[in-house]
């Protein structure tokens, strides 16, 4: 009945989603913890996981009254666990410490995108002419070191956002929020289009199948960095647990290594995103033009210029906005069915010959 009762709570409060992203990783943590807690692993006594699953299966009350927690904290938790993903993701304007760190974070990510920049640049000299087979052998290595390190150079660049030719520095202070702002430049940028600018205005005009796998997407990025979180607090819950000096004190290497493969997983997954939304971008732009009653591009140079003078009508403000206004004509398909052509409005003592056209009565 309980588990009745939380599935259903889990689906009024957003379903597989909640499930996925929340609870789960909600009920791992505090789980864990609890389990922390009250097996005596930081006193140091020896845990017997037998003894401890048949005292939990004497009081079953308990274990009820436990799930029904988990499920109540993990709603208490929801808005938190939303900031530390956001925090994942980069957003440390709002964070009263953190905003204090994101210049000195983005300069670093600045930093290392201008090395793999000249690293990447780099050409291999001194090549040796020595028909010498210990010189060629030599020399074959020094070129696949230089190979292997320049396609590292340029694979590092490729996952930082180009800066604005307006000088506008597209930098997070995260790997993930650089992943993922990537993703939005690298979407709209190529046809001249802001893509967080104009992604409200494309959004309800995606197919089914694409609208579908971004939400999937964006799902498993969340519960990703969620799940990142997780085990990072479960390592700091888990480092009284390395001075017992047995297998317990594995718990938090082991907890660690899972966050560090959780954020990579969801970086992976952040990445592919992009793709998803270039797709969307390349298959819908033009949906999202028609529906708002503007006339379609008939060429690529009319489209980058409608693009770029659309995407800097939605950032503006009205005064700088009533410009684009004036200098575009709307395209209105009421959907009417095609009726007899109009006839022209003549002058008086006028009337149409057989071919349509106006003479004059004399």
């Amino acid at each position: 009945m309980l588990g009745g009762l939380v599935q259903a709570g889990a689906k009024a409060l957003g379903g597989e989603r909640f499930s996925l992203v929340s609870l789960l990783p909600t009920t791992l943590l505090v789980t864990y913890v609890a389990f922390l807690g009250t097996s005596g692993v930081y006193s140091g006594e020896k845990v017997d996981l037998d003894s401890l699953a048949q005292t939990v299966g004497k009081n079953a009350g308990w274990a009820i009254l436990a799930v029904f927690g988990v499920f109540v904290i993990s709603v208490l938790l929801r808005p938190l666990q939303i900031t530390l993903v956001w925090i994942l993701e980069g957003y440390w304007e709002n964070t009263p410490v953190l905003k204090w760190a994101e210049p000195f974070a983005i300069e670093r990510h600045l930093r290392r995108r201008h090395t793999a920049e000249v690293q990447a640049d780099q050409y291999l000299d001194n090549v040796r002419d020595d028909p010498r087979l210990q010189s060629i052998v030599s020399d074959r290595r020094r070129l696949r070191a230089h190979v292997i390190r320049t396609s590292r150079a340029e694979q590092r660049v490729g996952q930082y956002p180009e800066d604005r030719p307006d000088g506008d520095i597209r930098l997070m202070p995260t790997m993930l929020g650089n992943a993922l702002r990537k993703g939005e430049d690298d979407a709209g940028d190529r046809y001249g289009l802001d893509f967080p600018v104009i992604a409200p205005r494309l959004y309800p005009h995606l197919s089914d199948k694409i609208n579908a796998e971004i939400i999937r997407n964006l799902d498993v990025v969340e519960s990703g960095a969620a799940l990142t979180t997780v085990f990072f607090f479960a390592a700091v819950a888990s480092v009284p647990l390395v001075w017992r000096a047995d297998e317990w004190s594995f718990a938090a290497p082991a907890a660690l290594l899972l966050a560090v493969l959780a954020h990579l997983g969801t970086l992976r997954t952040a990445r592919d995103h992009g793709l998803l939304l270039a797709s969307a971008v390349d298959l819908h732009r033009f949906d999202m033009i028609a529906k708002l009653h503007y006339k379609l591009p008939s060429t690529p140079h009319e489209e980058w210029d409608f693009n770029r003078s659309l995407s800097i009508f939605y950032a503006s403000e009205s005064g700088e906005a009533r410009e684009f206004m004036l200098s575009h004509r709307y395209v209105h398909d009421l959907g009417l069915p095609p009726g007899p052509a109009a006839q022209p409005v003549l002058p008086d003592g006028a009337s149409n010959d057989s071919d349509g056209s106006a003479v004059q009565a004399e």
